[in-house]
């Protein structure tokens, strides 16, 4: 299995090169994400297993991947933090349910202090790559550091959720309008049951963890420049691109006579912040104007989101039931199949994002994608070129100048 792409793999050999520890022995590698991709197939979490897998083929490295898992996946064990995984000796389980969220804190920090430690006095890794440090908390940093004073520690940014309280979108609570930038005065007025110098307390906090960090990875320009603007030092941040696993292209869709490229899909998890909502009440839009030349499928769960959120997806999608399916989950090693079917990726996001996993894999498919032209999607999507740009949280395309 490969990552691509070529300034991704020679990106992260640079970094991996620096490792404090030279060896002719296989260098231990650890990565460390918020959870398993078993579990919750999100894009960060499939980007860490991914190169996880990746680096399983080089001879050279022994890499082992750690999951802070929720108690959805995983449950306390008498004496142990820890819950392997069944048929594999490299991937485990860390219990993460002592989070918390607010401060990114570990609320029993002698699950850090003994279980974590000894499995880092254990497995010893030259590198440990942090993908979040959601359930596990920033002390992982600090306990790391102490623990092996020598090896290399990265962490690969891959939302504001040090920098935004509401869940890492910087999306305001109030009209879900967008946010240039925390303070603690704009976080006090979005949360204002938290008062405005607990926020400047949280940053501080957070901060001071990720000053052990040696080197940070910014998957877009975009978010790079955010997390400078927050106060990171711009010499340790590198923008990296991510990588997906190559494998056969998916082939476009053979076309019958007079039929049309109007075949649209969006991929991924459903939330609040994934514009959902957004390309339903356009398909609706389309239909109660006479437009019916198309169809939408909808591949993701939104069972993880309340009830509240679930009923209005549901609703807006009767409106449309005639064009619009809503299939659920699937496999993320269903998606050439999946994609083979549709013409068009659609990610109508209401939030900056940051890197979206899917824009990548519809690209490398040689799909166009439609979407919002904030933050990440925008570098990563060029207006009338390999797709379109609408204004986030409305239905009219930009026309760019």
């Amino acid at each position: 299995m490969t990552i691509g792409s070529a300034e991704s793999q020679s990106s992260f050999s640079r970094l991996l090169g620096n490792t404090r520890k030279p060896s002719l022995s296989p260098r231990n590698i650890l990565f460390i994400a918020h959870n398993h991709p078993i579990f919750a197939p999100g894009g960060a979490e499939i980007l860490a297993h991914s190169l996880f897998q990746s680096c399983r083929e080089l001879p050279e490295l022994r890499p082992f991947f750690l999951a802070a898992s929720s108690h959805l996946h995983n449950s306390m064990h008498t004496g142990t933090a820890f819950q392997s995984l069944p048929g594999v000796d490299d991937e485990i389980l860390f219990w993460g349910d002592r989070f918390d969220y607010f401060m990114q804190s570990q609320r029993m920090l002698s699950l850090l202090h003994t279980d974590f430690t000894e499995f880092l006095q254990d497995f010893r890794p030259d590198l440990v790559h942090f993908h979040h440090i959601l359930r596990l908390g920033v002390e992982a940093l600090k306990v790391t550091r102490e623990t092996l004073p020598r090896s290399r520690i990265i962490l690969t940014l891959h939302d504001y959720i040090p920098i935004c309280h509401r869940d890492g979108q910087m999306v305001r609570t109030q009209g879900n309008t967008l946010c240039e930038k925390a303070s603690p005065a704009a976080c006090h007025q979005c949360f204002p049951g938290i008062d405005a110098p607990l926020f400047k307390l949280r940053e501080q906090f957070i901060k001071t963890h990720f000053d052990l960090v040696d080197q940070f990875i910014a998957p877009s320009r975009f978010l790079a420049q955010r997390y400078i603007e927050w106060g990171l030092p711009e010499d340790r941040i590198v923008v990296l691109p991510n990588g997906i696993q190559l494998q056969a292209r998916a082939p476009h869709r053979t076309l019958h006579p007079k039929e049309k490229r109007n075949r649209f899909a969006f991929f991924g998890q459903i939330t609040p912040y994934k514009g959902v909502d957004v390309l339903l009440e356009a398909a609706s839009e389309l239909l109660r104007s006479g437009f019916d030349d198309f169809s939408i499928d909808i591949y993701g769960s939104a069972s993880q989101q309340s009830e509240t959120f679930q009923n209005r997806i549901h609703a807006l999608a009767d409106t449309c039931s005639s064009h619009v399916t809503l299939h659920g989950s699937y496999m993320h090693s269903d998606l050439p199949q999946l994609i083979a079917e549709c013409d068009w990726v659609v990610a109508p996001s209401i939030w900056w994002e940051n890197a979206p996993l899917v824009i990548d894999e519809a690209h490398y498919h040689r799909r166009p994608v439609i979407c919002s032209g904030i933050g990440g999607m925008a570098e990563k999507v060029e207006h009338n070129k390999n797709g379109l740009h609408f204004g986030p949280g409305i239905r009219r395309l930009w026309h760019a100048p």
